[in-house]
């Protein structure tokens, strides 16, 4: 694909495919909808956001100055039909605020400050509930608690799947990390696993089943969440330490990152067997190199590479043959770097924040 200087834009026919996915007929008609610049500026530094089931809706979390010392954390709303940016929620300057995560109706948001969990009423714009985690175990005596430090929202919605990196102190080492089950109809957490490593990546379930996988800097466990209490059910072999991982719609394939973005290996997982091996390896070798996901129909894998500078570009590999696609390729987004990504569920538009000079902008291309 052509570089997208030009071409990078928001999608005009995302009102339509919205209204296709919400009526399931087999004709899109398609609404009037005001034309969206290529980059909606979001007023600070963006750390990360996620997308709204329908895609009309971008919730972002942006970093921004208030004073000559202060910084302040705000999650903004973007609507991805019009550009138009609203706010939604400000945080004390003095907490530590994760991406947020939208529940699957589109209904929710939920906001990891802390060690808490706020749940936003997305049709009101209120914070309706917040739970703060259980208290962490710490061995030795004297270590400190870690904040949360992300989420991730079941197929049904009913729970989250919390990350928390170990208890830690200078000169007295750090514990284990561990992962904890929050209920979001009830609003409290039902239970907690400790892990092996320190650091613990966010939880990444397997569709239609009660597995799931989480990268520690150890290992990468299999875990079943089917309980209150997430129990591991497996540690994969071959990985000593995994970061970034990535589940295919279809649950037959599970891709890593880690230690192995330095060598630009791309590692897959048998979810049958928690083995692991080699599915591909990007050329030439980065450590800037990041999973984005797999594409909805499992056919595509989709990599960050270069991210940090103006020659970002996303890749994609064929997961049947574990052949690039030069082809697909997106570069040329405009932008002095790209910091997180995220696939739209139509499969068709990926959804970008990268900065240019001291701002953070947001982008839609298509695929």
């Amino acid at each position: 694909m052509n570089k997208l200087v030009q071409k990078a834009r928001w999608v005009g026919a995302l009102a339509a495919v919205t209204a296709l996915l919400a009526t399931g007929g087999g004709v899109a008609v398609a609404a009037p909808a005001a034309p969206a610049p290529v980059q909606i500026a979001l007023g600070g530094k963006a750390l990360g956001f996620t997308v709204s089931p329908d895609g009309t809706k971008a919730y972002v979390l942006v970093n921004h100055r208030v004073s000559a010392t202060d910084m302040m954390s705000t999650v903004r709303i973007v609507d991805t039909r019009t550009g138009a940016v609203t706010h939604l929620l400000t945080t004390n300057a003095l907490n530590i605020v994760r991406t947020p995560v939208v529940s699957p109706d589109g209904k929710r948001l939920y906001v990891i400050v802390g060690r808490d969990v706020l749940t936003m009423d997305l049709t009101t714009g209120a914070e309706i509930a917040r739970a703060t985690a259980p208290e962490q175990p710490r061995d030795p005596e004297g270590l400190n608690e870690s904040m949360l430090t992300g989420a991730t929202v079941s197929a049904d919605g009913t729970r989250l799947y919390v990350n928390q990196y170990g208890p830690f102190a200078p000169r007295l080492g750090s514990g284990p990390g561990r992962v904890l089950t929050f209920d979001t109809t009830a609003n409290r957490f039902l239970g907690a696993t400790e892990l092996t490593g320190f650091t613990v990546d966010r939880v990444n379930p397997v569709p239609g089943t009660t597995d799931a996988y989480v990268g520690t800097a150890d290992s990468v466990h299999h875990l079943d969440v089917g309980s209150d209490e997430p129990a591991i059910v497996g540690t994969v072999a071959g990985i000593d330490y995994g970061d970034e991982l990535a589940v295919s719609p279809d649950a037959t394939k599970v891709y890593a990152l880690g230690h192995r973005a330095s060598t630009g290996a791309v590692l897959r997982i048998d979810p049958q067997e928690d083995t692991a091996s080699t599915a591909f390896t990007v050329e030439p070798n980065l450590e800037d190199l990041h999973l984005v996901s797999a594409s909805p129909d499992s056919r595509r894998l989709y990599l960050l590479r270069d991210g940090k500078t103006p020659k970002a570009a996303v890749l994609s590999y064929d997961t049947a043959t574990n052949a690039a696609v030069p082809g697909e390729t997106l570069t040329g987004f405009g932008l002095d770097s790209v910091t997180s990504t995220v696939l739209g569920r139509d499969g068709h538009t990926l959804y970008l924040a990268g900065d240019k000079g001291d701002a953070s902008y947001l982008e839609a291309v298509a695929l």
